[in-house]
């Protein structure tokens, strides 16, 4: 998963230049390039929900029904927390542009709240918990598995693998390719 966009192309930083992290298409062409899975992710900034949908869609066609697309709906940095009609609204346009669902990042903390409106567009959840910031490697069978139903969990921010320096996010998806490639092609 590749976080390429944030907002609707107002914010400039850390590598984003008008809302689109520069280094996020070598990533997305090397998983193309090897015949790797790839997600491609936009994070929701809350400075208008049809706007950022649009801005999304126009600067990720290119992964459109070739990468698994998710939305990030998080606090941090978003004006438009806690506000699930925010969230409905981006859905509805995304999908109405695309015709594919995405799936929607959360943390587990504001999973009840996110589930209606994810399920509404039958888009699948990505839920984010951790048993603690640790160093960890990778796992088939994470903390608190099980506990509830989502399409893929993270289970660390501070994952370590071979062969990569630095923290990397965990995951595990619940489905094999075929269940993946269901959701790159409609969504859930």
């Amino acid at each position: 998963m590749v976080q390429v966009t944030w907002g609707a192309g107002e914010f400039t930083g850390n590598g984003i230049v008008r809302g689109v992290w520069r280094g996020a298409d070598a990533k997305v062409q090397w998983c193309i390039a090897h015949g790797r899975a790839f997600g491609y992710m936009h994070y929701i900034r809350g400075v208008g929900a049809l706007a950022e949908a649009r801005f999304f869609a126009a600067n990720t066609i290119g992964y459109l029904h070739r990468g698994l697309p998710a939305v990030d709906w998080e606090a941090a940095d978003n004006a438009a927390w806690g506000d699930s009609a925010y969230l409905d609204r981006f859905l509805s346009e995304y999908i109405r542009l695309t015709g594919v669902r995405p799936l929607v990042y959360v943390p587990q903390s504001a999973m009840a709240s996110v589930a209606p409106v994810a399920g509404r567009h039958d888009c699948g959840l990505w839920v984010a918990q951790y048993a603690d910031d640790a160093p960890t490697g990778y796992q088939s069978h994470p903390w608190n598995e099980g506990a509830y139903a989502c399409a893929m969990r993270q289970y660390s921010s501070h994952g370590r693998l071979p062969g990569y320096a630095g923290d990397l996010d965990l995951d595990v998806f619940y489905g094999d390719r075929a269940a993946w490639d269901r959701y790159v092609m409609r969504g859930a």
